[in-house]
């Protein structure tokens, strides 16, 4: 093989290897989410992708602080999570509970007592704007206060005191970091309720207790009856890991940073253990497994996703950039599943976790957010990358394989004149 044909299949290497989607298949990406979110926790993900996108002012996951809110907020400046948040009061569970002095009552009918909360924030963010303006009756702050409630009085315990995932028995699965939480945080932040910030706090403290393996992955589902999974599903790791992000983001910028400080050193460090744990397990596509520890289970680009938003989020909030070259290997290894529709290919099943789906909502809502965090890593300066010899999406600012048709020729016509 000649000098000039090995320089040509090195150049062909690396334009391969960076794959960066462009904004157009970006907005694909974007319409399909919104086109295929139907339930609570779809939705609840959708609100915080189009929070962490569009409306980053108001997100604690960037690089400056949300808090306090604007006082003239009008949902205007929100429009897209506004309309997320009213659809939720339109369809909003109007019974409340019975045995309850609280009554408290859940966002959305659903077995799922965490689910529901996630779209807690968006809610908040519509009662700020609009002054608890009533929605079928109960204005948008009551009915935030009634999901407070719901989670913190009515729905099941462990004996330790973490809060259920399923509203019908005591049992934890590691979805509901991402969940509950944030919307607790959040919700402390904005009532000057340090309380409630060292719940959201104190429930991933929990959350950890009973999941983390000695691997430092997270299992599934545990505690109760039915079904279980001791498995490290890889999308529950990244719910976990992007939930206590969100919440350390949130004490981080608001009034309480300096109080409880210990608590955001704990939390990065159990994101970084996550992160840390899973990146010995990528695999050579640059994708993690379904199970990170199983490598006999397939490669999964929704998972790898959330893992790439939230190493990168960890850079832009000033916390550490170690993990920005996993997340640029992620990313890029994503950004190839994405079809001509602008689906996320090779996902897993959203419904049955073990197998491999067609499509996946939370995995369009994934690759919006871990976009996001590219994009405001890229406008700070790229903290924390090599050498772009070493960074999977290069310096062709936004492309795939699939929208750089006149590079392929060219690439093309320079092997042809290697070989000949």
């Amino acid at each position: 093989m000649t000098h000039r044909t090995l320089l040509v299949l090195g150049l062909l290497a690396r334009w391969a290897e960076a794959t960066h989607l462009r904004p157009s298949r970006i907005q694909q990406v974007w319409d399909v989410m919104n086109q295929i979110s139907v339930y609570s926790w779809e939705n609840g993900t959708r609100a915080e992708a189009l929070l962490e996108y569009n409306y980053p002012s108001l997100s604690p996951i960037s690089s400056s602080s949300p808090f306090p809110l604007p006082q003239n907020l009008n949902t205007d400046q929100f429009s897209q999570v506004y309309d997320l948040a009213h659809m939720t009061m339109q369809n909003r569970n109007s019974s409340t509970s019975t045995d309850s002095p609280f009554q408290g009552a859940t966002l959305l009918p659903d077995g799922a007592a965490g689910d529901p909360a996630s779209l807690g924030i968006s809610v908040l963010l519509a009662n700020v704007s609009t002054h608890n303006e009533q929605v079928n009756g109960i204005g948008y702050g009551d009915a935030a206060r009634e999901e407070l409630d719901y989670l913190l009085y009515d729905v099941p315990r462990t004996s330790s005191g973490a809060i259920s995932h399923r509203a019908d028995q005591a049992q934890l699965w590691s979805d509901s970091v991402y969940m509950v939480p944030p919307f607790l945080a959040y919700y402390g932040v904005l009532h000057n309720n340090q309380s409630l910030i060292q719940e959201a706090y104190t429930q991933c403290s929990l959350y950890r207790q009973a999941l983390k393996t000695d691997n430092n992955l997270w299992m599934h589902i545990v505690d109760g009856s039915g079904f279980l999974d001791y498995g490290c599903w890889a999308t529950g790791n990244g719910w976990a890991a992007a939930g206590m992000l969100r919440v350390l983001a949130t004490i981080k910028y608001s009034q309480f940073s300096s109080a409880m400080q210990q608590q955001q050193s704990d939390l990065q460090s159990w994101i970084e253990e996550i992160l840390t744990a899973a990146s010995g397990y990528i695999s050579k596509n640059g994708l993690l497994h379904n199970y990170i520890n199983d490598t006999g289970t397939f490669e999964d680009a929704a998972s790898s996703a959330l893992f790439a938003a939230t190493g990168y989020r960890l850079s832009t909030i000033g916390l550490t950039n170690a993990h920005v070259n996993m997340s640029s290997q992620l990313l890029s290894a994503v950004s190839s599943k994405v079809n001509s529709t602008g689906f996320v290919t090779q996902v897993v099943d959203p419904l049955s976790f073990g197998e491999q789906g067609k499509a996946s909502p939370e995995a369009q809502s994934f690759l919006i957010m871990a976009y996001a965090a590219f994009n405001d890593w890229n406008s700070t300066g790229r903290a924390g990358s090599g050498d772009s010899d070493d960074d999977p999406l290069g310096n062709y600012g936004g492309a795939t394989t699939i929208d750089r048709p006149v590079e392929l020729i060219i690439a093309l016509a320079a092997l042809l004149w290697a070989v000949l």
